[in-house]
């Protein structure tokens, strides 16, 4: 949770960098009762504060305390995102929501699945299945877009199937086959994987030896629980994973997880169900 967030301030700061460059003359100019960047410098230092405790609970009060002063500010609805995120975690269903619909157009996975979660947790279980729809429909575009994947889709009764094959992965992970479960129902997603992870060999090897082969995990990952289906340093043929994944989440689709009402539910694996592929991040499967 913490490391979502500094991931996302992170880049949200190094957007204010560049737009401080080359908007210092502009910020001089404004009104002395306006908001500048000065006030967003001041947010970030706040939210990075290393006297205070990092909790969910302070980055909402400091950044809705932003807010208050800055409603106009074009940070803003970057600021209702991180907002919202924390307060989801704490609990905060109201405020998570009204953040959320202020944060206007959001094409990030993780962002998306937690607003579904508020609106899970607010009963209101179509808006909360459009936005988890959102969520793998930002993160397909990105993968074809960037020609990082082969992506089939298949129209199952219960839902959808869709298979990923990288063709770039993230060095520290190595997911080179990705089987996605999309219910019909108002439902959580699902995701089988199959992935070769540096520190797991590193320590596998130290038991067994330099020579050893990578180890391959094959995981099936819900949103709140995950299990290792399979565990092997020999290569796993693709019409076996193919029926094996067709049947792991064809299973789930039937009886998907659905969050009650009630309490925010987070999607605890949305890194794993919908991992974080780039160009900057990948380097060719070998």
């Amino acid at each position: 949770m913490r490391k979502r967030l500094l991931r996302y301030l992170g880049a949200l700061l190094v957007s204010m960098i560049c737009a401080y460059s080359g908007a210092q003359r502009y910020a001089a100019a404004e009104p002395g009762g306006s908001c500048t960047l000065s006030d967003v410098a001041a947010w970030h230092a706040a939210l990075d504060d290393p006297q205070e405790e990092a909790t969910p609970l302070y980055r909402q009060t400091v950044t809705e305390a932003f807010l208050s002063r800055c409603p106009d500010r074009p940070e803003a609805p970057g600021a209702h995102q991180v907002a919202g995120i924390a307060a989801a975690w704490v609990g905060d269903i109201e405020a998570a929501a009204a953040h959320f619909d202020r944060a206007g157009y959001v094409t990030d996975s993780e962002t998306l699945l937690m607003h579904a979660a508020v609106r899970f947790a607010k009963g209101e279980a179509d808006r909360a299945r459009a936005l988890r729809d959102e969520a793998l429909e930002h993160w397909i575009a990105r993968l074809e877009r960037q020609a990082l994947a082969d992506i089939e889709i298949e129209e199952t009764l219960a839902g959808e199937l869709i298979s990923v094959r990288f063709r770039q992965t993230d060095p520290e992970t190595q997911v080179s086959h990705l089987w996605i479960a999309r219910p019909e129902a108002a439902a959580w997603p699902a995701a089988l994987s199959v992935t070769s992870e540096r520190q797991l060999n590193a320590l596998f090897r130290l038991r067994a030896g330099e020579e050893a082969k990578a180890l391959r995990h094959v995981r099936l990952y819900r949103c709140r629980a995950r299990k290792v289906l399979a565990r092997t340093n020999e290569p796993i043929g693709d019409g076996d994973m193919n029926a094996a994944a067709r049947e792991s989440l064809i299973a789930y689709m039937a009886d998907p997880d659905v969050p009650a009402p009630g309490e925010v539910e987070a999607c605890l694996f949305d890194g794993r169900i919908l991992p974080k592929v780039s160009r900057a991040r990948s380097i060719p499967l070998q």
